[in-house]
């Protein structure tokens, strides 16, 4: 899905039942203005010197919240710092 549009990676990520992790801010437009259904979503705002230090930090996500918890959460994951914002969706 390399070509595919924000709208259509966070509709097929909710139909999977997939959480999406992106360094994409735009997803958090779409999510909270309700313009796509969402099945979670994680936003990496750090820029880390090696891909260990991300996997640490979602490490330390996926070890404090559950898989099931995080698909109904916007979650911006920042160096040392987690925040979690829950997605309102109609319907459900």
């Amino acid at each position: 899905m390399a070509r595919a549009s924000d709208r259509e990676l966070l509709t097929e990520a909710k139909r999977d039942k997939r959480l999406l992790v992106t360094r994409d801010t735009d997803f958090g437009s779409l999510v909270f203005l309700g313009e796509v259904p969402s099945a979670g979503v994680i936003l990496l705002r750090i820029m880390p010197e090696t891909i260990e230090k991300v996997h640490s930090e979602l490490t330390l996500v996926f070890e404090k919240h559950s898989e099931e918890k995080l698909r109904k959460y916007f979650c911006t994951v920042e160096p040392k710092r987690h925040r979690m914002r829950l997605i309102l969706s109609s319907g459900e």
